[in-house]
């Protein structure tokens, strides 16, 4: 059994993860599930590795799951016989099965790892079994001898994904305190790339500075890589930082994010050398206005429509051609997989729900340079968590 101060959170919180998975299991009339997706495995139990097989040898299959009853037991988890201590310490599971064939010196087979699954399945043969299908773990590969193994046992398969991830949209007070830490830590890795980073810096030097400076600060690396990027154009945060000087900018791009016990927080500033051009500012001026349309009509209760369609009138009159916004659910995330969440909103949107207390995404507001933050809903109001200025950074 796990020591509880190893856990990033109280049992008590996991068990009320537990009854609020059973909920969603009755409403989709699922009677097990089987949980693949990373994310979803730490959620509810604790468990995170660094090896998840996704992208591995054929003969080194995903050989990891958890397996959930709607009203039966407790879950238990199924992995590699030599993850046995990993699964009794980092989660909060206390029925841990783990592959006969496998150890230290010996992998399971795919054909070894399905037949053990269907073993411990048989007694629900029949049943309809929640799979979550846009995981990326099992592979295609495996997912077919899967399925095919539920199939002779009867067993109807019903993709339970999207409400899988609905459960964990909205925060607990314990999960924002999470990301408020992440976000500091991001905060401080982009100080340090400001403090230390020179023209003659690589991107993947200034990539190490900001590592150092977000580990430091109490941040765990994201589960994407946080690229330092040199050019002019906002594409750039989408590549990975390279051996190109920051100097040869015009712009320095710093996306970043940080997480603690996987929980993410995002932030990114234009930051130049030198001195910073009139129009410069006065485009990074226009992406922080949207700030102030989200505190106004970000509310608690309030339709998500109206913040949309006032930020679609804010652009529009901005005077900045293309510019925009978007946004999407940030939580907990698992490396190496994504820390784009489920839930989304933007300009593009046409919905009619309305704004709820404890949901967490970024905001991305973008001209011709781009702001990224991370913001809380709360009764209160929107909060946005980033205290580093929204406006063009200048290195020392």
């Amino acid at each position: 059994m796990s020591n509880d101060a190893d856990l990033p959170f109280t049992r008590e919180e996991y068990a009320d993860r537990l009854q609020r998975m059973r909920r969603a299991m009755a409403d989709a009339d699922v009677t097990v599930a089987i949980l693949t997706a990373p994310d979803t495995m730490a959620w509810l139990t604790g468990y995170r590795v660094r090896w998840y097989r996704q992208h591995t040898s054929t003969s080194m299959p995903p050989a990891q799951c958890i397996v959930v009853h709607v009203e039966e037991g407790s879950p238990f988890i199924i992995d590699a016989g030599y993850h046995d201590e990993l699964a009794r310490t980092a989660t909060v599971l206390d029925d841990v099965r783990t592959l006969p064939s496998s150890s230290e010196m010996h992998e399971a087979s795919l054909d070894d790892y399905v037949s053990f699954l269907a073993d411990q399945l048989r007694p629900w043969a029949g049943s309809r079994v929640g799979m979550e299908r846009w995981s990326c773990i099992p592979s295609p590969a495996v997912a077919d001898v899967v399925d095919a193994m539920l199939e002779e046992l009867g067993c109807r398969i019903v993709d339970v994904t999207v409400p899988f991830r609905g459960i964990r949209r909205l925060k607990s007070p314990a999960e924002i305190r999470k990301i408020e830490q992440a976000q500091a830590a991001a905060d401080a890795g982009v100080r340090a790339i400001l403090a230390e980073a020179t023209p003659e810096t690589s991107e993947l030097e200034a990539w190490g500075i900001y590592s150092l400076g977000m580990v430091r600060a109490g941040g765990e690396p994201a589960a994407l890589h946080e690229t330092v990027a040199a050019g002019s154009s906002v594409s750039a945060l989408h590549r990975l930082s390279g051996r190109a000087l920051l100097g040869s900018g015009p712009v320095v791009h710093p996306d970043v994010a940080s997480s603690v016990d996987g929980y993410h927080a995002r932030a990114t500033r234009p930051l130049m050398f030198g001195r910073v051009s009139d129009e410069s500012r006065r485009q990074v001026a226009i992406a922080a206005g949207a700030y102030d349309v989200v505190q106004q009509h970000g509310v608690v209760g309030a339709p998500w429509q109206q913040l949309i369609d006032a930020l679609r009138t804010y652009f529009a009159e901005s005077g900045a051609p293309g510019a925009g916004s978007a946004a999407y659910e940030l939580g907990l995330s698992v490396a190496p997989t994504d820390f784009v969440g489920e839930f989304t909103w933007g300009m593009d949107d046409e919905r009619d729900d309305v704004i709820e207390a404890g949901l967490v995404t970024n905001f991305e507001s973008w001209t011709s340079l781009i702001l990224v933050d991370t913001v809380v809903f709360e009764e209160t109001g929107p909060r946005f968590l980033s205290t580093l200025p929204r406006d063009v950074l200048e290195f020392a």
